[in-house]
């Protein structure tokens, strides 16, 4: 149970650590290039976090073949578009800010200011989302184990646990319990 707690963990970790890379990118431009770019961004955000996260990462799954990476490539496709509307609007809210006006009074290059002032004022808070994220990511890395589209046996995660042990839930109950908790 142990070995499946670190695989599941490191599972939620790296997929929250890569949903955040790539939901800052996205965020940071589309926060600070606003017009059609922030647009056409906003309607990708939106179509992202329009579909249940369990479904859309069953469908990614689906189509890739079952194991570790694509498990953890599915959770990443589902989890960045939150952290990108999160940049974005703490980018909003930051680039009409003095000092980024001063930045850009001086002549600083809108990577300087993206990089230099307005993320490292977002980083606090993305930690403490990221860190929110991370029992989600686990949850939905379990289920794909459960329903045989995540990492695979003799491989042990919680779900895959829980799946190969569901044969004994009448006479040796804690078997699927433990790992369930």
């Amino acid at each position: 149970m142990v070995t499946g707690a670190q695989i599941s963990l490191a599972v939620g970790i790296s997929a929250a650590a890569l949903s955040l890379c790539i939901g800052i990118c996205a965020g940071l431009i589309a926060g600070y290039f606003s017009g059609a770019v922030d647009a056409v961004l906003l309607q990708i955000f939106d179509i992202f976090l329009a579909f249940p996260s369990l479904l859309l990462a069953i469908g990614i799954s689906a189509v890739m073949p079952p194991g570790l990476t694509s498990a953890m490539l599915a959770i990443t496709l589902v989890g960045w578009a939150g952290f990108a509307r999160l940049v974005r609007s703490i980018t909003l809210s930051l680039k009409e800010q003095t000092f980024i006006e001063a930045s850009r009074a001086i002549g600083a290059s809108s990577a300087r200011i993206l990089f230099r002032h307005i993320l490292p004022n977002a980083i606090p808070l993305l930690l403490v989302a990221g860190s929110l994220r991370v029992g989600g990511f686990i949850l939905l890395e379990a289920a794909l184990s459960f329903l045989g589209l995540g990492v695979q046996p003799p491989t042990p995660t919680w779900g895959s646990m829980i799946s190969n042990n569901r044969v004994y839930i009448n006479s040796a109950p804690w078997m699927v319990i433990f790992p369930g908790l």
